[in-house]
């Protein structure tokens, strides 16, 4: 067992130690969604990095961003805890890093680590040249806490983006997504992540967030429209499907939610936690026959009764016409 501030590098052959563009291979490897690949790549890119900056060959923020990717890869595969330790480490060696930050936010909602959350936010405004100069003002409705605090920074930044004519900054509007999903007022969080799907509507993971904040407030029919948009824009998306899977289950769509289920396993074989989901699914079907086949953890022995998604609208619209069961 590892602990969580140490993390456990790949113990298999990795091809991409001998590389000298492992960082940017594992970035072309990550856009073209082979995240697993992608992770080796990054793993490597970060050992390199290392080395060069010890030699004064390499600066680091190179180690700083290398950590910062491998995070994302992780939180893309939905494995939070291996993501949070490389986020962490990417904003350890570069404070500065804003993205690395604003992911770690959202990593930690979702460990339901709310107060390292609300901390790294106020990180992530305090770095950020844009809203240099934003101060907390207390009034007669703040009530003293971090989470007052940070939202009514993070609602100052969202008016001077707008004032400034910016297009209200979409990562203000993402960090007030996370914070409204931190104090469930997911009304608000939904209408933040609209707003930054909006300006960046090419960005997958921000029509995930929309979906999984539908979700979290039980409109779990209002949430396939933005997973859908989510998969079209990247269909390799293991956290996608999954949360996918999620809605198709508390609709009652069970074999709908299952072969999601199988989909993101199918992109990330780690993800051991999918197969509990995916028990729960074969129990709701009185199929204690494929609970028992679950036992194997081999995503391709389903292949018969759940056969792999079509790709596009196509595999969505079979997913709305599956029969319940």
């Amino acid at each position: 067992h590892v602990p969580r501030d140490q993390y456990a590098f790949s113990t298999e052959e990795n091809s991409y130690m001998s590389r000298g563009d492992a960082f940017e291979e594992g970035m072309r490897l990550f856009q073209e969604g082979q995240v697993a690949a992608a992770i080796l790549a990054f793993e490597a890119a970060i050992q390199q990095a290392q080395r060069a900056a010890e030699t004064g060959q390499g600066s680091e923020e190179e180690v700083s961003e290398a950590w910062r990717m491998l995070g994302q890869a992780h939180a893309e595969q939905d494995e939070d805890r291996k993501a949070i330790t490389c986020l962490e480490k990417s904003v350890e060696i570069d404070p500065y890093n804003l993205e690395a930050l604003l992911a770690l936010g959202v990593s930690y909602v979702n460990e339901l680590d709310s107060f390292r959350a609300l901390k790294t936010l106020k990180a992530w405004l305090e770095h950020n040249p844009a809203y240099h100069g934003l101060e907390f003002k207390e009034d007669e409705y703040s009530d003293g806490t971090l989470m007052d605090e940070v939202t009514q920074l993070m609602l100052q930044a969202a008016a001077w983006g707008r004032d400034a004519g910016a297009a209200g900054d979409a990562d203000v509007q993402v960090v007030l997504g996370v914070l409204f999903n931190v104090s469930r007022n997911f009304e608000g969080a939904a209408e933040a992540f609209q707003t930054a799907a909006e300006a960046r509507p090419g960005d997958y993971s921000l029509w995930n967030k929309l979906g999984a904040t539908r979700a979290n407030s039980q409109r779990s029919e209002e949430a396939l429209p933005a997973y859908h948009k989510a998969l079209m824009l990247r269909p390799r998306y293991a956290r996608g499907w999954l949360n996918l899977g999620i809605s198709h289950a508390n609709l009652g769509r069970n074999p709908a939610a299952a072969r999601c289920y199988l989909a993101a396993l199918r992109l990330n074989p780690q993800a051991t936690h999918i197969w509990n989901y995916l028990r729960m699914v074969f129990t709701n079907m009185e199929r204690y026959d494929l609970v028992q086949k679950a036992a194997t953890q081999n995503p391709e022995a389903f292949l018969d009764e759940f056969p792999p998604i079509p790709d596009g609208n196509a595999g969505f619209d079979e997913l709305l016409t599956a029969p319940l069961s």
